[in-house]
């Protein structure tokens, strides 16, 4: 499961929730405390907005301040301001959206990416492991205490 923030007010504004298979996301109105909130979570990926309303922080400062706190994970600038997101950029986000209208669409292909990787994780440790999926009377499916009907032969 990737563990994803979302720093933005209008988003948080509008209660919006993203239940996405793959991803858990949490939405934050602002940025203020972006150390303890990473610091506690572990986030894989945040997603900061440039303005998060006056009496707050801009992103600019809250991506500085996650970087100097040791977050390493991936920051995606997503203000609807090309400078915006450009000064996000020189404060250390990986990468910018090119419009935040695409945040949602951007998630999905996380999650597709995601649960394709983790498929293909899966695959290659049972390949090491020799443990194949139950019911493909593979070897190690008929090991004691096991029959093809799954009950017990102890």
């Amino acid at each position: 499961m990737l563990k994803i923030a979302i720093f933005d007010d209008v988003v948080a504004g509008r209660g919006e929730t993203f239940h996405i298979p793959g991803l858990a996301v949490d939405v934050y109105e602002h940025a203020d405390e972006i150390e303890a909130v990473c610091a506690a979570t572990r986030y894989d990926i945040v997603f900061m907005d440039y303005a998060m309303g006056a009496d707050h922080q801009t992103g600019e400062w809250a991506v500085a301040a996650a970087r100097t706190a040791g977050f390493s994970g991936r920051i995606v600038a997503t203000s609807s301001d090309p400078e915006a997101n450009e000064r996000m950029q020189r404060a250390g986000a990986d990468e910018s959206l090119p419009k935040k209208a695409l945040l949602r669409s951007f998630l999905v292909r996380l999650s597709s990416d995601h649960l394709a990787e983790e498929g293909r994780r899966a695959a290659a440790e049972r390949a090491v492991t020799g443990d194949n999926e139950p019911g493909d009377n593979a070897p190690g499916d008929n090991a004691p205490g096991k029959n093809d009907q799954g009950g017990d032969q102890t």
